[in-house]
Protein backbone atom coordinates (compact mmCIF):
# COMPACT_ATOMS: atom_id res chain seq x y z
CA UNK A 1 0.00 0.00 0.00
CA UNK A 2 1.09 3.31 -0.88
CA UNK A 3 2.07 6.03 1.54
CA UNK A 4 0.29 9.59 0.81
CA UNK A 5 2.92 12.41 0.11
CA UNK A 6 3.69 13.98 3.78
CA UNK A 7 2.66 17.51 2.46
CA UNK A 8 -0.50 15.77 0.91
CA UNK A 9 -1.38 14.68 4.59
CA UNK A 10 -0.47 18.37 5.87
CA UNK A 11 -2.74 19.96 2.97
CA UNK A 12 -5.95 17.67 4.21
CA UNK A 13 -5.57 18.47 8.06
CA UNK A 14 -5.42 21.86 6.95
CA UNK A 15 -8.90 21.74 5.30
CA UNK A 16 -10.08 19.86 8.06
CA UNK A 17 -9.15 21.98 10.38
CA UNK A 18 -10.44 25.22 8.62
CA UNK A 19 -13.89 22.99 8.17
CA UNK A 20 -14.47 22.17 12.04
CA UNK A 21 -14.45 25.80 12.08
CA UNK A 22 -17.60 26.55 9.55
CA UNK A 23 -19.18 23.67 11.86
CA UNK A 24 -18.32 25.70 14.75
CA UNK A 25 -20.09 28.57 12.90
CA UNK A 26 -22.92 26.95 11.78
CA UNK A 27 -23.73 25.61 15.08
CA UNK A 28 -24.06 29.39 16.50
CA UNK A 29 -25.74 30.18 13.80
CA UNK A 30 -28.38 27.66 14.14
CA UNK A 31 -28.26 28.62 17.77
CA UNK A 32 -28.87 32.56 16.65
CA UNK A 33 -32.10 31.00 14.67
CA UNK A 34 -33.66 29.50 17.50
CA UNK A 35 -33.21 32.68 19.53
CA UNK A 36 -34.90 35.08 16.90
CA UNK A 37 -37.10 33.90 14.29
CA UNK A 38 -37.46 34.09 10.99
CA UNK A 39 -40.76 35.76 9.54
CA UNK A 40 -40.74 32.53 7.04
CA UNK A 41 -41.64 29.21 7.70
CA UNK A 42 -40.72 26.11 5.65
CA UNK A 43 -42.67 22.99 4.56
CA UNK A 44 -41.86 20.05 2.74
CA UNK A 45 -39.23 17.32 1.83
CA UNK A 46 -36.19 16.52 0.19
CA UNK A 47 -36.90 14.92 -2.84
CA UNK A 48 -33.28 14.44 -3.04
CA UNK A 49 -33.27 15.59 -6.71
CA UNK A 50 -29.70 16.70 -7.10
CA UNK A 51 -30.66 20.03 -8.05
CA UNK A 52 -29.43 22.14 -4.88
CA UNK A 53 -25.79 20.84 -5.24
CA UNK A 54 -25.83 20.91 -9.06
CA UNK A 55 -27.03 24.62 -8.74
CA UNK A 56 -24.61 26.17 -5.35
CA UNK A 57 -25.72 29.66 -5.47
CA UNK A 58 -23.31 32.00 -3.35
CA UNK A 59 -24.38 35.32 -3.14
CA UNK A 60 -21.90 38.74 -3.62
CA UNK A 61 -22.26 42.61 -2.76
CA UNK A 62 -21.57 44.40 -5.54
CA UNK A 63 -18.06 45.93 -5.43
CA UNK A 64 -16.91 42.26 -4.68
CA UNK A 65 -18.56 40.87 -8.02
CA UNK A 66 -16.95 44.04 -9.68
CA UNK A 67 -13.43 42.95 -8.54
CA UNK A 68 -12.02 40.36 -10.83
CA UNK A 69 -8.95 39.65 -7.97
CA UNK A 70 -11.91 39.27 -5.11
CA UNK A 71 -14.21 37.02 -7.28
CA UNK A 72 -10.89 34.73 -8.57
CA UNK A 73 -9.56 34.57 -4.89
CA UNK A 74 -13.20 33.50 -3.56
CA UNK A 75 -13.88 31.01 -6.02
CA UNK A 76 -10.11 29.46 -5.12
CA UNK A 77 -10.84 29.06 -1.98
CA UNK A 78 -14.37 27.79 -2.36
CA UNK A 79 -13.21 25.42 -4.83
CA UNK A 80 -10.57 24.33 -2.45
CA UNK A 81 -12.45 24.18 0.72
CA UNK A 82 -15.96 22.73 -0.39
CA UNK A 83 -15.01 20.95 -3.45
CA UNK A 84 -17.36 23.10 -5.35
CA UNK A 85 -16.78 24.05 -9.01
CA UNK A 86 -17.76 26.95 -10.69
CA UNK A 87 -20.48 26.94 -13.37
CA UNK A 88 -20.43 30.67 -13.89
CA UNK A 89 -20.38 34.18 -13.18
CA UNK A 90 -24.28 35.46 -12.93
CA UNK A 91 -23.05 39.69 -12.81
CA UNK A 92 -26.51 40.22 -12.97
CA UNK A 93 -28.35 38.56 -9.81
CA UNK A 94 -24.53 39.32 -7.84
CA UNK A 95 -24.37 35.53 -7.60
CA UNK A 96 -21.33 32.80 -8.42
CA UNK A 97 -22.83 29.67 -9.47
CA UNK A 98 -20.99 26.49 -8.57
CA UNK A 99 -21.45 22.75 -8.47
CA UNK A 100 -20.16 19.68 -6.35
CA UNK A 101 -17.59 17.18 -6.80
CA UNK A 102 -18.98 15.55 -4.02
CA UNK A 103 -22.31 14.49 -5.78
CA UNK A 104 -22.96 11.24 -6.06
CA UNK A 105 -24.58 8.86 -8.83
CA UNK A 106 -27.47 8.18 -6.10
CA UNK A 107 -28.21 12.07 -5.53
CA UNK A 108 -26.10 11.90 -2.03
CA UNK A 109 -23.57 13.20 -0.50
CA UNK A 110 -20.10 11.85 -0.78
CA UNK A 111 -18.62 13.95 2.09
CA UNK A 112 -22.17 14.54 4.25
CA UNK A 113 -19.99 14.76 7.70
CA UNK A 114 -17.62 17.83 6.31
CA UNK A 115 -19.91 19.51 4.01
CA UNK A 116 -20.18 23.56 4.31
CA UNK A 117 -22.96 24.97 6.00
CA UNK A 118 -24.61 26.79 2.35
CA UNK A 119 -25.55 22.60 2.00
CA UNK A 120 -26.66 21.87 5.90
CA UNK A 121 -29.07 25.03 5.77
CA UNK A 122 -30.54 24.48 2.48
CA UNK A 123 -33.10 25.81 1.76
CA UNK A 124 -31.55 28.74 3.55
CA UNK A 125 -34.33 30.76 5.58
CA UNK A 126 -33.42 34.54 5.32
CA UNK A 127 -34.27 36.86 7.95
CA UNK A 128 -35.27 39.75 5.37
CA UNK A 129 -35.97 37.98 2.29
CA UNK A 130 -38.42 35.40 0.80
CA UNK A 131 -36.51 32.10 1.01
CA UNK A 132 -34.87 31.49 -2.83
CA UNK A 133 -36.21 27.68 -3.61
CA UNK A 134 -34.77 25.95 -6.69
CA UNK A 135 -37.44 25.13 -9.16
CA UNK A 136 -39.11 21.10 -8.52
CA UNK A 137 -37.52 21.76 -4.96
CA UNK A 138 -39.75 19.51 -2.21
CA UNK A 139 -39.46 22.44 0.23
CA UNK A 140 -42.15 25.59 0.00
CA UNK A 141 -41.91 28.64 2.03
CA UNK A 142 -45.13 30.91 3.43
CA UNK A 143 -44.69 33.88 5.58
CA UNK A 144 -45.31 33.72 8.99
CA UNK A 145 -48.17 36.36 9.77
CA UNK A 146 -48.02 38.45 13.06
CA UNK A 147 -50.49 40.43 15.03
CA UNK A 148 -50.42 43.82 16.05
CA UNK A 149 -48.32 42.44 19.39
CA UNK A 150 -45.82 40.40 17.39
CA UNK A 151 -47.54 37.31 18.19
CA UNK A 152 -48.08 34.31 15.64
CA UNK A 153 -51.36 34.08 14.48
Amino acid sequence: MKKPLPGLRIYGDMRHLILSFVLLDNLLTNLTRKIFKTRWALAGTCQQCGSCCRQIVLTMTPAQIKSRLFTDISVRWISWLFGFELIRIDEENLSLIFSCRHLTKENKCGNYFWRPNVCRNYPLVDYFEEPKLLPNCGYNATMIQLDSKGKVC
